[in-house]
């Protein structure tokens, strides 16, 4: 028994060790770390101007900086049904659908070229069926309806501005439609394409410099595309990426 309780005196020895070890870590934690709080506090008061950003961060800091695009900037008529992929389709009184590239995608591609379906061939909802481009590159796009193609747009493939006009004399072609309803019930119309636009404008605004998203929110339009622009001769990933090829 009295083995025993000799047990009690060498435990709490080492228990009163453990505990001036911890008192001691911690006065000198706080020791180390003390004396860079004021450098922290005079950081978060200093001007914006003064605060060291790394490439990272400022890169990631652009959407706060950056003139957002003004919401509405990116047109759409009424008759008009969308596409995700930025391919918008009008129905016709003849019963044909006429198709063409939506006001985002001629935006965001500038003054391009358009490379059309053949007359007879089928094209596809949701499938390549013509591309876009500046006449170095050019992006496909999908097409809005399923059917096959009965007339074409020669004017915008045959001059650089063909699709100033989006809706209207920039249309590409038109097709005989095979599948009309079941179709319309992948396309967006009315607010829900308006409000499908503006979402697109709110995610390009965060790729742009706070420079180019100041002149877009002053109504300039650069001459080669938002795209280009952005990105230069890699301009043509940024269209894949909206236009979901």
């Amino acid at each position: 028994m009295f083995d025993l309780l000799a047990i009690y005196p060498a435990k709490l020895a080492e228990y009163l060790l453990a505990v001036t070890y911890l008192v001691a870590f911690v006065a000198y934690w706080k020791y180390v770390t003390g004396g860079k709080r004021p450098a922290l506090a005079v950081e978060a008061h200093a001007p914006a101007h003064r605060v060291a950003v790394a490439p990272a961060a400022r890169v990631a800091a652009r959407p706060v900086a950056a003139a957002p695009i003004p919401v509405g900037w990116f047109e759409i008529p009424g008759g008009v049904h969308l596409h995700p992929g930025h391919a918008w389709a009008r129905l016709e009184k003849d019963g044909t659908v006429t198709v063409g590239a939506d006001d985002f995608a001629h935006k965001l591609v500038g003054p391009a070229f358009a490379t059309l379906p053949a007359l007879g061939a089928k094209v596809a909802q949701g499938e390549a069926a013509f591309a876009i481009g500046d006449g170095a590159k050019a992006v496909p796009m999908l097409s809005p309806i399923d059917g096959e193609v009965v007339a074409i747009n020669e004017t915008t493939r045959e001059r650089r501005n063909g699709q100033d006009d989006p809706y209207g004399t920039g249309w590409l072609f038109r097709v005989r439609p095979a599948k009309l309803a079941a179709n319309l019930h992948q396309l967006l119309d009315g607010a829900p394409a308006r409000h499908f636009l503006e979402a697109a404008g709110e995610a390009l605004s965060m790729r742009l410099s706070p420079e180019l998203g100041r002149v877009l929110q002053d109504g300039g339009v650069p001459i080669h595309g938002i795209a280009r622009a952005m990105a230069g001769d890699g301009w043509d990933a940024i269209a894949r990426r909206f236009f979901m090829t």
